[in-house]
């Protein structure tokens, strides 16, 4: 077997106020060859499970790992016996299908005081931290990408980067765009917006990377919140932004 999974299965037990139970997959291709992971699947819509790259290349020898999210928010209410929930996660290449494993226990009479609207922007949270591209799918599409279908520039920003950015109760991972000091190239928005940031929240804004903004979008974005938040640029060119 050309990839060695550290632990394959994986198990949780669920507290009070669980939001989401995480799970981290270490593995290593212990193969001569580069081994390519194309994607990765789930065997329910409440699991999530986020490739560092897609495809994901791992050489000889290589060592990474795969996140993944259960969505505990419906799985605690009125459990009444001890449950356990079974996932999977299918590893897909063109050489084989690697299958993980979770197991996750509900005890009894499990409590939970936040309320949906609290429950639902925690879970936003966790769920970016594993795949930054959620927010362009399934419940979320109504806040992140459906609000910039036709818009450009200050009301784009306002729209779409705002509902993070400008928020009254701005995550603390989410930084203040009015707070920036360092130094910035001339690609700094536009790489930002177009492909987002690995290991943060900030998802890819392209429709290349199946987010919901185009090329004049992006361009118009660039040029706003450069006059918008200006940034003392590295070196001594300012070359102009495309």
């Amino acid at each position: 077997m050309a990839l060695v999974w550290d632990p394959p299965s994986q198990y949780y037990t669920a507290t009070n106020g669980a939001v989401g139970a995480r799970f981290t997959f270490k593995v290593k291709n212990v193969s001569v060859s580069d081994y390519v992971i194309d994607d990765v699947k789930t065997s329910c819509e409440c699991t999530t499970a986020g490739m560092p790259e897609k495809p994901w290349h791992l050489a000889p020898g290589e060592t990474n790992k795969l996140e993944a999210i259960v969505d505990l928010r419906d799985h605690l209410q009125g459990v009444t016996s001890p449950t356990i929930v079974y996932k999977d996660i299918y590893v897909l290449s063109t050489n084989a299908t690697n299958t993980l494993s979770i197991a996750i226990t509900v005890p009894p009479g499990l409590t939970n005081t936040l309320t949906p609207r609290e429950a639902d922007r925690i879970w936003g949270q966790e769920l970016s931290a594993v795949d930054r591209q959620a927010v362009f799918k399934n419940q979320c599409v109504t806040c992140h990408l459906v609000p910039a279908f036709g818009k450009t520039g200050e009301n784009l920003y306002h729209t779409t980067c705002g509902i993070c950015h400008e928020a009254k109760y701005r995550a603390s991972m989410v930084p203040d765009l009015h707070a920036l000091k360092t130094e910035i190239d001339t690609n700094y928005w536009r790489t930002w917006i177009t492909q987002g940031k690995a290991g943060t929240l900030m998802p890819g804004f392209a429709n290349t990377e199946g987010g919901p903004l185009e090329a004049a979008q992006i361009d118009s974005l660039v040029t706003y919140l450069t006059n918008a938040f200006p940034r003392p640029m590295k070196g001594a060119t300012n070359a102009m932004l495309r």
